[in-house]
């Protein structure tokens, strides 16, 4: 049975499990010390739950999904992906300067990683798909060209606050956005540095996922 055909009822579990202790730190910070500054955070767990939920749409239907039906749904899946990784740049908000900004770390930590896993989880999965229906080698291809373009959207969601839904809202003045800050290369080292680090932290984090799967 491959990774992609096992039932996720065990997954769904344990990531309700830990959202809910997430979510639950986040509200007794709230309680104690008396603002919701970051609440914020609980949308940007959202949107990065997207991608996993869209996966899981994708593998629960599996064989009754047509074949442009499936790529209408990975691109979907494209297009929210980055809110995933895209939490480990909410760390700019702690504040360093509060008796308790430890704790607020160690929030933001949490619910980043989760995140983060929702993404990888959701990487994993969709690899599968795609090598089941197609091969590997376009698996593997598909999903490097995703872990590029993630980066890159991690870059327009930080830095020019840009939304996967701008796409379908400001279109052109999205794409021109985009490419105003890849080329020339050399007019914005800072961008392509940034994906580039962000590329091969997500590849390192899915390298130990798939290898401790297949333990």
């Amino acid at each position: 049975m491959s990774y992609s055909e096992q039932k996720p009822n065990l997954h769904i579990l344990m990531f309700a499990v830990l959202t809910a202790v997430s979510v639950g730190a986040l509200m007794i910070r709230n309680a104690i010390i008396g603002d919701t500054k970051y609440d914020f955070l609980l949308w940007n767990l959202f949107l990065g739950f997207v991608p996993l939920a869209t996966v899981w749409l994708i593998v629960w239907l599996g064989d009754r999904l047509p074949g442009w039906i499936f790529w209408c749904a990975a691109a979907l899946w494209l297009l929210f992906y980055p809110n995933a990784p895209y939490m480990i740049s909410d760390f700019i908000h702690v504040d360093q300067g509060e008796s308790y900004v430890l704790y607020d770390a160690l929030l933001i930590f949490d619910l980043a990683m989760l995140s983060t896993f929702f993404g990888l989880y959701s990487l994993v999965l969709i690899r599968s798909e795609i090598a089941q229906r197609y091969s590997r080698m376009l698996a593997n291809v598909i999903v490097a060209g995703s872990i590029v373009l993630a980066a890159f959207g991690v870059y327009l969601g930080r830095v020019l606050r840009l939304n996967s839904w701008d796409v379908f809202t400001h279109p052109i003045k999205t794409f021109e956005t985009i490419f105003g800050h890849l080329f020339p290369i050399g007019a914005n080292p800072q961008t392509w540095a940034l994906v580039l680090i962000f590329s091969v932290l997500q590849v390192f984090l899915l390298l130990l996922t798939l290898n401790l799967k297949e333990k």
